[in-house]
Formats: C-alpha cells, structure tokens, sequence
C-alpha cells in the first residue's frame, strides 16, 4: 500500500491542520475516509508476491496472519519500526532500533541470565517474547537487522496472541522476502572507531511464478568511546517463494548468523555502604570513573554466538476473503561466552581497585515452531466478522553449560596476577595466564514443549461500532534438570492455562477510534527454556506463573488520507507473583506478589508534506503494592518518562536532513530503590544526499553530544555505559 504525500505548498496547511484537534472530525477528511472505506477491514498482512511497499515512517497494519483488522481499529499500542526508519537512524542491531520507540529498556544479563538482547516493555523481560514472523524465537542471541523489512512492538498482555509469556508485550521482526519484479541494492559503511560495514540485497524474478532474494552481511566496528569492545559479524539470508502473484505461495528461507564480540560489562557500581551518610544507607550507583574504562581482558574474554534457522511459509487464497497459511521453523542457537564482571563483593572499589570476576556461558538451543491458521471474513443475520483461528505448537531443547576460570584473590590483595585492577587505569591488554576449562559434570538441561489453540474474532454490529475478542488455551511442559549452589534438582512440570483479550472500537468517523480493552496473559517458569531470567530450578519448580492483566483505554486518527497517524492511550497494568533472578544465591524467587503500572502514551508516525515522522512519549508509575518492606516503589527497569523522536525533512527533492531525540528519566535496578541510573537526554543527526536514481550517500552522527549515560543497569555488580559519538558515511548503490 502507497502512502500518500503532501508536498509543496501543502505542507504549511498540514501543519496548521495538526494543532486542531477537532480535524479529525471535519468533511474533507470524511471525505477522504469516504474513498477508502469499501477496502476490507480485515489485513492478512503483506503477501511475500507483493512488490515493494512504500511506508515511509508509518505503518496501517501488522504482518501477521492472527491479525483481524487494520491498526486504527485494533485496541492496542502497537509501534511499528519501518525499513526507512531503520536506514535513516543507522539501526545495525536489535537495541539501536528499539530505542526509536517509547516504553523500552534493555537488561543485561548475569550468571542465570545470558549475555544477550534482553528488551523490556513496560518493565517486563521479553526476551521469551520475540518472535520472527510470528513465530516465537527463543534462542539468546545479539540480533542483526541486515535481513529485517521491519520490527513490530506489541503493548500490554498479549497472552492470547502468544501463549505463554507475552506479558509487558511481545515484539515480531518482519524478515525481507522475495517480491515480484528485479531490484538489488548494496551499502558499504564506514567511520569513526575503524567502523567497516558491507549489505547486499537482491531479489530476482527468475520465472512467471518464481523469485529468490539473498541478503547478505559483513560487520567489522569498534565501540565509540569504550576501550578494547569491538563487534564482528556476519550473515547471510537467502530465500525463494513458488507462486508469485497466484493465490497459492511457498516460501523456503534460510538464516545463518555469526558474530565474534568483545562482550562488555561496562564499570562497576559503588562498594556497599560506601554511599552511606551521603545517600539513603545501602544506595549505589555506578562507580566515578571514565565512562571509557573497560575492566575486561583481551586475552581471556570472547563472546562468540551463531544462528541457524530454516523457515517454510505456505499461503492459500480461497477467495472470498477466506486464507490458509502455515509457518514452520527450525532454528539453531549458540551463544558462548567469557565475560569480565566488575565485581565488588568485597568492597575494592572504595578503596580503587576493580576484582575481575567473570560470567560465562557455553548454551545451544533448538527450537521447533509450527503455526497453522485459517483466516476469513463471513457475515451472520448482517454482522460482518473477520476471524483468524489455528493451532500453535513447539518443541525446544536448551543445553547449558558454564566455565571454570582462575579468577584469583576477590579480595585484590595483589595485582601480580591481573586479576584485579585499578578503578581508574584498567589495561584490557594486561597480561593474564590463568586457566579457563568447560564444567561439563553438572550442565543445565532444559526441554519444554506446549501446544495451544486460538480464535480472534473482530465484529462490525454497524460500522461505528466494532467488538473485538480472543482466546487461546495453552498446555506448557517444563523439564530440567542440573545444579544450583551445590544442589542437583530435577523438574517435570506440566501446566495448563487459558488467556484472553476484549475490546471495544466506536469508530465517530471512518479515519478515527476511540477504544477500551482489556488482555491477560500467564508465564509459567521455564518459559524461555533456560535462556532468561525465567529459568526453572529446583527453588520454583511449584510457582503458579505469573499474571499481568491489562487495560487499556485510547484514541486513533489517519489523517492526510492516511499519510500520518496518531494514537493516544492510557493504561493499567496489575502484575502478581512477581519473579526475578536472585543475585545473591542464583536462583529464582519471588520479588513482590502484586504491583501495578499506570501510565499513558501518545504517539504519531507516518508523512506530513516533506516531513517524515516517528515520535513517542509514554509516561509510566510503577509500584509495588505488596506488604514488603518495599511496598509503594517503582518496579526495576521502569523509567517514568520515555521520549523517542525521530524525524528526516526533504528539503530538496535529492536531499534530506534529520535526527532524533530519545530520552528515559532515572530508573532503578532493584525493587529497594538503591541501586540507580540517571535520566539521560541523547540526540542524533543525519543527512542524506541521492545523486541520480541509482546512487545515494547518508552522513549519520550518533549521539551528537557524546553524552555518556547507562543504557543497561544491572543488580548488584555493574552499569554499562553507552556507546560515544560516531560519524558513519553509507554510499548506497542500487537498480
């Protein structure tokens, strides 16, 4: 679907038009609205026959057959991270482009949980919750986007659309698949911090009914502003789909993935107690030191993952509005690391010195994911439904393994061995001889498999007035088994749970809603099969699963025939039995029964004249609301205001300008409040120059200011501090 632009004298109108609340309601927009209303409520989403579609920083729809209706009648927050707003804000990896949406943080991991993307939504862990194309990716891996078309962020309980998990929200990456017709484009990058990048892609029409397209990667970069931290990677991603522009399509895909890291675990925080008499006793925060210190060692920390997946996609087209799809996934996860901790258990820091502790990891997972469904439209005594009904099923294995190191003295008693350092002068290039072997007596093995059934309905009674409705009943099986502190433990737990969503759309005029809806969702332990703070363990193998409940009240409204949305919602979140990772002892435990989160989020995405648009601000309260002594504070990872702007104007029709601003206030990594990062405010500039229809150039300035802020706060070691300013040249070329 081409969306509409408005150039030219156009765009002085449009502005104006957008401080008037009242515009949304006005004839000519009626009219407008008039023109398209007969295209059909329901989306299947975008067909791999399609050519290519032309978004620019807004989207309509979700590519996801479970959808039952386009996004203004849809009664959720949905965000949706477009290819341009991809190239325009230089997003190489998963957390570059989730900071250009509202209402996220990043965690990090720590002994139980890997070292890898961890996305949290409203405060919520959704590494469980990431799915491609709609079908759920567990493995813990360090994301790519060289073969990403789009990311979709799915707000509040999404159990019924998931199953398990899919509590703050989930999040769907959109892969680039074949098209009809013949293009081929190719980015070389490069820049500040030896940053070297090359991606390939090319799609072919090689007969009347078949196309292939390959993508392809090569990464080799520094990380601006942080000692010895250097990122290398490749990938490749070739597919091909049988039935282009017929109403039966099969798509065969295949992904490989490798990267070779120097892992970070940025600076250390504060000793216990060291902030006392300052601060309220037991506050830490991250230690004073330069943000460019890196207490790893060059010789002895490596991170390195690798991922396989072969994907099969079939489409039929009944007609009628009635389709069948299936996708069906294998995929193959390594992530294998050693990486430095900046420990300071014994209190070093306070007296300058850092102990280089370490984590580690050796896991593989396999996963297989299959979705059958059948969506279609049909009326009964003159009310229209648009339904989508299936079956879900998956089976993954996680094999965990850790490493012995020789990690010396805690008590940094002596240098000699560097195995401690100085707070103020870490050398990443010190030269270590311990020993490191691979612990295989006691691995940690976890097998999961569930099964579930679902229906969505979306009802038209008249067309102001839709309904909206879901159920999903799951059956999840969790086994593990292997050692926690010294204590085997074995599980075999079976649960079964159903979760479901409601809503309401009054639609006043054709391009606008005002809505109400209400989801839940339920995450049992195990639900990330090992790879997350989820893990099961001997100490909560008998937990009920966690609950959240949402509800949700807000306002849509396409205007400019479509070309810009916005969204308005407000929301409330109750969470029960809530769960995270003991740092103390390792294991899972229960860190509040009941807390709430209220907020609200406005947002506006698409065109307006030559003007393209993606900004977000979400305000969020967290607190616990359980008798502890920490009744009444924010939950951890939760920042109460989020801004996320991002913007390019056309000034010419060969040249474009841009930027973004992106902001979170402080946040806390435990639920006592103690442990806290600062607010930070980054900015970003681009430009962008086309010489003729085949040759282009973009000049990128990530964080401008050189701001150096916390991006990932763990509890109770470490701070990881944000990448520095970095100027990146791409020279495009395509036909």
């Amino acid at each position: 679907m081409t969306r509409t632009r408005i150039t030219g004298g156009q765009a002085a109108a449009s502005f104006v038009a957008l401080s008037c609340v009242g515009f949304i309601a006005t004839a000519p927009v009626q009219a407008t609205a008039q023109e398209t209303k007969n295209q059909p409520v329901r989306l299947e989403g975008v067909s791999v026959t399609e050519s290519a579609i032309e978004e620019d920083y807004g989207a309509d729809h979700v590519q996801s057959p479970k959808s039952t209706a386009p996004l203004i009648d849809t009664p959720r927050t949905v965000n949706v991270i477009t290819t341009d707003v991809l190239k325009d804000t230089a997003s190489f990896d998963f957390a570059d482009a989730l900071r250009t949406v509202p209402g996220i943080t990043l965690g990090a991991g720590e002994g139980g949980t890997a070292s890898a993307d961890i996305p949290l939504i409203r405060g919520v862990d959704a590494t469980s919750d990431t799915y491609v194309d709609g079908a759920r990716d567990v493995g813990s891996q360090t994301r790519e986007t060289f073969a990403v078309e789009r990311i979709e962020v799915f707000k509040g309980s999404t159990g019924a659309f998931g199953g398990r998990g899919s509590a703050g929200g989930a999040i769907n990456i959109v892969s680039k698949m074949p098209r009809d017709g013949n293009f081929a484009n190719a980015d070389v990058t490069v820049g500040t911090d030896d940053f070297k990048r090359v991606t390939v892609d090319v799609n072919q029409k090689l007969a009347d009914k078949l196309a292939v397209r390959i993508n392809g990667l090569w990464h080799d970069a520094d990380v601006a502003g942080r000692d010895a931290v250097f990122n290398k990677r490749w990938g490749i991603a070739p597919s091909v789909t049988w039935g282009i522009g017929t109403e039966t399509t099969a798509t065969l895909s295949y992904y490989h993935y490798e990267t070779d890291d120097m892992p970070d675990y940025g600076i250390p925080l504060t000793s216990r107690g060291q902030l006392d008499g300052v601060l309220p006793e037991g506050s830490r925060r991250p230690a004073d030191t330069d943000y460019d210190n890196f207490y790893g060692l060059k010789n002895r920390d490596f991170q390195k993952t690798k991922v396989d997946s072969v994907t099969f996609q079939f489409q039929h087209d009944f007609g009628s509005g009635w389709v069948l799809s299936n996708t069906a996934r294998w995929s193959r996860a390594r992530n294998d690391y050693i990486v430095t901790n900046p420990d300071d258990s014994k209190g070093n820091v306070a007296n300058g010195l850092v102990w280089r502790g370490v984590k580690s990891r050796n896991s593989l997972n396999q996963s297989l994911v299959n979705n059958l469904n059948l969506a279609g439209r049909f009326k009964t005594g003159g009310i229209e439904h648009s339904i989508a009904m299936g079956f879900e099923m998956s089976a993954s294995d996680t094999d965990r393994y850790s490493y012995s190191v020789d990690t010396g003295d805690s008590t940094c008693a002596s240098l000699a061995d560097y195995n401690c350092t100085t707070l103020d002068n870490p050398n990443p290039s010190d030269p270590w001889a311990g020993t490191i072997a691979l612990n295989t007596d006691s691995p940690v093995l976890t097998r999961a498999e569930d099964y579930s059934f679902y229906a969505f309905d979306t009802v038209t009674i008249i067309p102001q007035l839709l309904v909206n409705g879901g159920v999903r009943w799951t059956s999840f099986n969790i086994r593990a088994s292997g050692s926690s502190r010294g204590v085997p433990y074995s599980v075999d737990k079976k649960t079964d749970f159903w979760t479901w969503q409601g809503g309401v759309v009054f639609k006043p005029v054709e391009n606008a809603s005002i809505y109400f809806s209400y989801a839940d969702s339920a995450t049992p332990p195990g639900a990330d099969v090992g790879e997350g703070a989820n893990a099961v363990s001997g100490t909560n193998a008998n937990y009920e699963p966690q609950t959240m409940e949402n509800w949700e009240v807000g306002a849509k409204a396409d205007l400019f025939g479509g070309a810009l949305s916005l969204t308005a919602a407000a929301f409330q979140i109750d969470r029960s039995n809530i769960r995270d990772f003991n740092p103390e002892t390792g294991d899972q435990m229960i860190i509040a029964n009941k807390a709430r989160i209220k907020g609200f989020e406005v947002g506006a995405s698409g065109r307006v004249g030559p003007v393209s648009l993606l900004a977000g601000y979400s305000y969020t309260d967290s607190s616990l609301r359980d008798s502890s002594a920490d009744n009444g504070n924010a939950l951890p990872n939760t920042p109460k205001h989020n801004v996320a702007l991002t913007s390019s104007v056309d000034v010419t029709d060969r040249f474009s300008i841009g930027g973004g601003a992106y902001h979170a206030s402080q946040r806390y990594a435990d639920t006592a409040n103690l442990i806290e990062a600062n607010g930070y405010w980054r900015f970003d500039a681009n430009a962008g120059f086309r010489f003729n229809e085949n040759f282009s150039v973009k000049l990128n300035l990530r964080n401008l200011t050189d701001k150096r802020y916390v991006t990932k706060l763990r509890n109770p070691h470490f701070a990881v501090p944000s990448a520095g300013r970095q100027a990146l040249v791409t020279l495009s070329a395509s036909y």
